[in-house]
């Protein structure tokens, strides 16, 4: 049983020390005073409009002059021996090539002005001030205090900890 004793008594000890200082009182609430920030507020919203634009008859890709140019490669390529098959092979592409082209430009002269509706996303921006939080002034012992908090006192007192200590 002393053994017990010696045991819980250090701890016992330990505990009393460390609250011997500090404890809780009462403070006289002095002020109380909102603090206001100011917060950005961007709203997404479309802007749609009709645009006329012009719509060729090419479909605006390279495959046509691609294939042209395959084609007149295989064609050239039947013409010629040794270095004069190369000359014409290369020739043959080139010549498909331009003629697909060619074709497709002659093909966009058809094209018509078109009516689209073109929509972008656009932002309005607004400020708004908004409560942050309280700057809470406060009186103890003959001398004045602040801290700040989110919620507004309702009381002229507050509960706060004194802690002593020796210097």
């Amino acid at each position: 049983m002393k053994k017990q004793n010696l045991i819980f008594l250090p701890l016992l000890l330990a505990t009393q020390l460390s609250l011997a200082g500090s404890y809780t009182d009462t403070a006289t609430v002095v002020s109380v005073d909102k603090v206001y920030s100011n917060h950005v507020i961007r709203e997404p919203y479309q802007d749609c409009y009709i645009k006329e634009v012009y719509q060729g008859g090419g479909d605006g890709s390279a495959t046509n002059e691609i294939i042209g140019g395959i084609f007149g490669g295989l064609i050239g390529n039947q013409f010629g021996d040794g270095d004069g098959k190369k000359a014409a092979t290369v020739a043959g592409t080139l010549l498909g090539a331009s003629l697909a082209h060619d074709d497709e430009l002659a093909n966009s002269k058809n094209g018509q002005m078109v009516r689209k509706e073109i929509c972008e996303t656009k932002y309005r921006t607004n400020s708004e001030r908004r409560l942050d939080h309280y700057r809470v002034e406060y009186e103890y012992d003959g001398r004045t205090f602040t801290y700040t908090t989110q919620r507004k006192p309702y009381s002229d007192t507050i509960k706060i900890r004194v802690n002593v200590s020796p210097e």
